[in-house]
């Protein structure tokens, strides 16, 4: 039901309870009107019946003809005034009693009209008589009190009938009236009370949803029931909270895409600048490496084997020679990545670079496991960089194995990337390492294992293919790397 059906219904009620109660009190005033006119009949003629009586005894003392005349238009006020009131006397004393009355006035009529005639003749009769024609007259007059007494008696009964419906009509309607009144205020209290609870309760609830999702909970709803505006607003509410809630997720699915981009970015700019400075330095030191490693090889040809110096120059030339390799890599990171792309399969330069550290010591007490997919699609890269990546990866690997151990290489079609896949059972990177490990010269191995920039020149090759690289390690069971490359470079 609609508020404004509510309000409608509410209101109606009052209305229509007004409205009846209206109608019954004006139904009882007009009874109540009607009931005081029969009455003021009937007391109308109860003092015509006590000038009749009155006319009656100044007639009976005194004889004279205008008395005998005045109730005669009495007499006839008298009977016009019961034949108004009539059927309402019947109702309130009985046909049989009203009929009787009538029958009474009328034989009081005929009794008063023959008195008369009795006196008149009485004046011109013989005076022997007049003895016997007073007692006849004496009789007469006490039949004609006794009729007079009966019909005042019935109109007695008449006006006190009167009286006690009046009486009846009014308690009544003062019952009615307090009913009414109570019924009003009890049905105005219930309605009132469901119909604010209808419309407080579900805005509170909305407020309450409301200022939940403010704080970021979308966990609740508003509970719709029936089919009003509240019920509408609570629907459109909801749906609005689950785009919100949509939105919301979207937009942080997007923070979340720009931070990872603005590290990229960073990381770049990063490894930009380290491979400015690294070339820079890497320039410098070359030549007089150079020179030194030159020199030393050339006074170790020229010492004695039992000189004990040759042991001090071969030294100097081995270390030589690491700085040497370690300045080379620090020219191949800081020279920029030129991409010379073709179409290949992924699985040409994974197994050109295993066949060429096999031939070496360096998968000495380690076993080496491939799994390469057969339908594996061609990708556009640079192959000479891809092997690079493959490089580090695979001595990275082998750097973190503790003899014995294993190693395993596997290439699949990921649906929009080629992923190469390198696990190795080394020793695991620490979780608060992992999101260091591709920075320059960052390294956990020892000193003389590695220089911190294999995994940096990997990243930034693969980025420059438009792909990435993920690593997932567990402490003591070993280190995955996957590189992925996009189907479309």
């Amino acid at each position: 039901m609609k508020i404004r059906e509510k309000l409608f219904l509410g209101f109606g009620l009052y209305l229509f309870f007004a409205v009846a109660f209206g109608i019954l009190a004006y139904k009882d005033l007009n009874t109540i009107s009607t009931h005081l006119l029969h009455l003021e009949t009937a007391d109308d003629i109860t003092n015509t019946l006590l000038e009749v009586r009155r006319y009656e005894k100044n007639y009976l003392l005194y004889g004279d003809a205008d008395s005998l005349e005045e109730i005669g238009k009495y007499l006839a006020v008298l009977k016009d005034s019961i034949a108004k009131i009539r059927d309402e006397a019947a109702r309130n004393i009985g046909e049989e009693h009203v009929a009787k009355m009538m029958l009474w006035i009328a034989e009081y009529e005929d009794r008063i009209g023959g008195l008369g005639k009795a006196r008149r003749a009485d004046r011109s009769g013989i005076d022997k008589r007049i003895l016997a024609l007073q007692l006849e007259e004496k009789v007469k007059v006490e039949q004609l009190r006794a009729v007079a007494r009966e019909v005042q008696v019935y109109v007695a009964e008449n006006s006190q009938a009167e009286r006690s419906d009046i009486a009846r009509i009014l308690k009544v309607s003062s019952i009615l009236l307090v009913i009414t009144v109570g019924l009003i205020v009890i049905l105005g209290s219930v309605i009132n009370s469901k119909l604010a609870r209808s419309i407080v309760t579900p805005i509170k609830n909305l407020e309450r949803i409301t200022k939940k999702i403010t704080r970021g909970d979308f966990s609740e709803s508003i509970e719709v029931r029936g089919e009003d505006e509240i019920a509408s607003l609570g629907e459109s509410f909801n749906q609005m909270e689950d785009k919100l809630d949509h939105a919301m997720t979207a937009l942080e699915e997007t923070i979340h895409k720009l931070q990872e981009k603005q590290a990229r970015l960073v990381e770049a700019e990063k490894l930009a600048s380290v491979g400015r400075l690294a070339a820079g330095i890497a320039h410098e030191i070359n030549n007089p490496l150079t020179a030194v490693l030159t020199f030393s090889n050339l006074m170790l040809e020229q010492c004695l084997k039992d000189d004990p110096r040759c042991d001090k120059l071969a030294l100097i030339a081995r270390e030589t020679t690491r700085a040497r390799n370690i300045v080379r890599q620090l020219l191949n990171f800081g020279r920029e990545i030129i991409i010379k792309p073709e179409h290949l399969n992924i699985n040409n330069p994974v197994v050109e670079i295993i066949e060429s550290l096999e031939a070496q010591e360096a998968f000495q007490d380690i076993t080496l496991t491939m799994d390469l997919a057969g339908d594996i699609p061609e990708v556009s890269a640079d192959p000479a960089q891809i092997g690079q990546v493959v490089l580090n990866l695979l001595l990275n690997a082998i750097h973190a194995i503790e003899r014995p151990g294993k190693i395993h290489v596997a290439t699949r079609n990921a649906g929009k990337t080629v992923d190469i896949a390198i696990a190795d059972s080394g020793s695991g990177i620490a979780p608060e390492h992992l999101n260091k490990i591709f920075d320059p010269f960052y390294t956990t191995k020892d000193a003389l294992k590695g220089t911190g920039l294999g995994l940096a020149v990997s990243y930034g090759i693969i980025k420059k293919h438009g792909g990435d690289i993920k690593v997932s390690s567990e402490i003591g069971t070993g280190t995955t790397f996957t590189v992925r490359l996009p189907l479309h470079g």
